[in-house]
């Protein structure tokens, strides 16, 4: 790498070197000695060119990265005026072709004009050299030394400059320092005593390491030993759950609220996921772990059949279901399998009550005068339940079964002793149930294979991609003939609402050149990226088509106008065609609302008005007689 020199002695010399990061000092210097040279004309001793970098001088031994050193930085050249050596004749030869100095005798390495200062330190320098005797080689002794404690004091006990043990500062043939803090210990006093001097390196108690308990570079934590490997459950070979059970949902259903009633919509009957947790983000059952979606305010939405209560019996298009509650899970929820007090009408069990058509009652229950009025809750099946019932569970993982009503629920005495409450649950779906010859066919028509989004399924198909791709577009073709995927065609009725949106039709063409599995992967590409609000990021409400083709939702878009101005909050055009803010605040893109609501019925409820609750539900479901 190239580093710049600059010399300011007298005049200023800029030279520009060549230097390795890995190299010595000493080469740089020679380097910057030949460079300083070619520019001046005027020869540079090496012994008496120091190199500055930082406010540091670069010490020969050294290594150029060892003082961060980057390309293009800046070193100072510093030529010393005086060579302090053992005597004036250790001046080298090519000291002498300099400019002499008359007043001191000594040597000037550049022509640079010295000051009286600079004269009467030279003279000073030089006396001190006449007057030494050149033959002695010893070097002058060091000055000790001085503790802040203790003052150096022998005979004070100084844990500081002493032994660490004692304090005393005797012995000092068998008193050793540690390599590491410098401290001195008496090896008398050692917890564990030395007779012997140490050959290597010696460390004290305090800086030792133990060489068993470092990890080296390439090497893996070794955890044969560790507190969780003598735990029971590294003993356990069943696996729980695959790693999902402690895993936080990363997506969130956002076609529809997490309150909404009935079907999700672009969610088939036979859909299966691997997970709850997947089961959770398709929003047919939010709760990842309860097997009621409900509150106690609330009639219940959503269920899953498990198979966790004895008292469950299944036969297909009816099943009875039986309450949450009972069991104690205080310890570990795993070990909990037998009930130990009775169920009570509360929370989930409360917000199933609700879900049916008849007045809630505390102590024995209700049937519906007409189970059709009841909440359509919508009821998915899990694989646990073929220990009792294989001819309705799924094959692996939880399956959406369709929308089912509640017709009755009592309270009873379970199989354990105590009091359970019971739900008589009857399906009500115009698709047809999985198990049957009509649901078979249609799983394999929409193509709703098992949806397992797991480390070892993602893996798995990362690898089998990487094959496909490997191979040659011939076989590439046929495997990709080989596999049926649905493609969604929106339906007559629904193209002609599009025809009619003439705000948006190149959204819409953009979406019809795209090819979706499901009409749930389509609903996916509407709700997550072509009709989400560039202000809210959420599905538009109220939606405003700008003159630039682009949807906003008009609260949105009221409040971007009155902070920034007539111009469209994503390409910033002008939009003082649609007026000003109390125009845009009754205007509405109503074509494609109408297309929302066909595609999600739940859309809009929450700023349209809302219809009145039917009347002989309101009476069936509070207990009151209403007249009609």
């Amino acid at each position: 790498m190239q580093v710049k020199v600059k010399l300011t002695a007298g005049k200023i010399v800029n030279a520009v070197i060549e230097v390795e990061r890995t190299g010595d000092v000493k080469d740089a210097r020679k380097s910057a000695s030949k460079a300083l040279e070619a520019a001046c004309g005027t020869k540079f001793p090496i012994s008496r060119l120091a190199l500055i970098y930082g406010g540091k001088q670069l010490a020969d031994g050294m290594k150029i990265h060892e003082y961060s050193i980057k390309h293009n930085d800046t070193l100072l050249a510093h030529l010393k005026a005086l060579v302090l050596s053992d005597s004036l004749d250790s001046i080298n030869s090519e000291d002498t072709s300099v400019i002499n100095t008359p007043e001191s005798g000594l040597v000037s390495p550049f022509p640079m004009p010295l000051t009286n200062g600079d004269v009467q330190m030279m003279d000073t320098v030089a006396n001190k050299l006449a007057n030494t005797d050149v033959t002695s080689t010893e070097e002058p002794d060091a000055e000790p030394a001085q503790c802040d404690h203790c003052d150096s004091n022998a005979s004070t006990k100084c844990n500081y400059c002493g032994c660490v043990y004692c304090g005393l500062k005797d012995d000092e043939a068998k008193t050793l320092a540690c390599d590491e803090c410098g401290r001195f210990y008496h090896m008398r006093c050692l917890p564990e005593p030395v007779t012997e001097l140490p050959e290597d390196d010696w460390y004290c108690e305090y800086c030792v390491n133990d060489p068993n308990i470092v990890i080296s570079g390439e090497t893996k934590l070794d955890l044969s030993k560790s507190r969780k490997a003598k735990m029971p459950s590294a003993k356990q070979t069943k696996s729980w759950g695959g790693g999902m059970a402690c895993a936080s949902a990363s997506k969130t259903c956002t076609i529809v609220g997490k309150d909404h009633v009935g079907p999700i919509p672009g969610v088939h009957v036979g859909q299966a996921w691997r997970y709850r947790l997947q089961v959770t983000a398709s929003g047919v059952h939010r709760p990842p772990v309860a097997g009621i979606s409900g509150t106690s305010t609330t009639p219940a939405v959503s269920i899953v059949l498990a198979g966790g209560y004895p008292e469950d019996e299944d036969r297909g298009e009816e099943f009875t279901y039986t309450g949450s509650g009972g069991y104690d899970l205080s310890g570990n929820k795993r070990t909990a399998k037998s009930q130990t007090s009775d169920q009570e009408l509360t929370r989930q069990n409360r917000s199933l009550a609700l879900a049916c058509a008849a007045e809630v009652d505390d102590l024995n229950g209700a049937e519906a005068a007409d189970w059709k009025l009841s909440t359509p809750v919508r009821v998915c099946r899990s694989y646990k339940i073929a220990k009792k019932h294989p001819e309705f569970a799924p094959e692996a993982g939880v399956r959406y079964d369709g929308i089912y009503r509640v017709v009755k629920y009592w309270r009873q005495k379970g199989e354990s002793g105590h009091y359970v409450w019971r739900y008589l649950f009857r399906r009500d779906d115009t698709e047809p149930a999985p198990w049957t010859a009509e649901g078979k066919a249609n799983i394999e028509r929409w193509g709703l294979t098992l949806f397992d989004e797991s480390p070892a399924a993602l893996e798995a198909k990362a690898a089998k991609a990487s094959v496909k791709r490997a191979r040659k577009n011939k076989e590439v073709a046929r495997m990709t003939r080989t596999k049926k995927l649905y493609t969604c065609t929106p339906s007559p009725e629904l193209l002609e609402m599009i025809r009619l949106d003439e705000a948006n039709t190149r959204m819409w063409a953009t979406i019809a050149d795209n090819t979706y599995e499901s009409i749930g992967k389509y609903l996916e590409a509407l709700c997550e990226n072509a009709l989400v609000c560039p202000i809210c990021q959420e599905l538009v409400q109220q939606p405003v088509t700008t003159s630039c083709g682009h949807n906003i939702c008009n609260p949105c878009l009221c409040k971007a106008m009155k902070q920034y101005g007539v111009i469209c909050p994503i390409c910033r055009s002008d939009i003082a065609d649609m007026g000003s803010v109390e125009n845009v605040r009754s205007t509405m893109n109503q074509d494609l609302v109408t297309i929302l609501k066909a595609l999600i019925p739940s859309y809009g409820k929450g700023w349209e008005v809302k219809p009145n609750v039917v009347g002989i539900q309101h009476a069936l479901r509070s207990g009151k007689v209403v007249d009609e």
